[in-house]
C-alpha cells in the first residue's frame, strides 16, 4: 500500500493511504515535478495536475489530461505527499 506520512500537533507521524491524505497535500513525484489537486472525476476519485512541470517541454498545450493519483501513482512515483503549506 502507498502511504504518506502526516504528522499531528502531539510530535507522533501517522500513516495514511494516499487516497486518504488531506486535500491542502501536493505530490511530489520522483523527478522533482509537483502535482497539485485539480478536482475529482464522477467517482470521487482524486484529480491533480502538475502546472509548472520541470522540464518545460513536459508542459502540453490545451487543456489538461484527467490524470487521476493511481495513474499519475503508476506513471510518476513513488509520490511524496507534502503540506501545501509547506511546498
Amino acid at each position: 500500500m502507498t502511504t504518506v506520512s502526516q504528522t499531528p500537533g502531539s510530535g507522533q507521524i501517522r500513516v495514511l493511504p494516499l487516497y486518504e491524505a488531506p486535500q491542502s497535500t501536493v505530490y511530489v513525484d520522483k523527478d522533482g515535478d509537483t502535482w497539485v489537486p485539480n478536482g475529482h472525476t464522477p467517482s470521487g476519485e482524486l484529480l491533480l495536475a502538475c502546472p509548472q512541470p520541470l522540464n518545460p517541454e513536459d508542459a502540453g498545450v490545451g487543456e489538461s489530461f484527467a490524470w487521476t493519483l493511481g495513474l499519475v501513482q503508476a506513471q510518476f512515483g513513488p509520490l511524496m505527499g507534502q503540506s501545501a503549506v509547506s511546498a
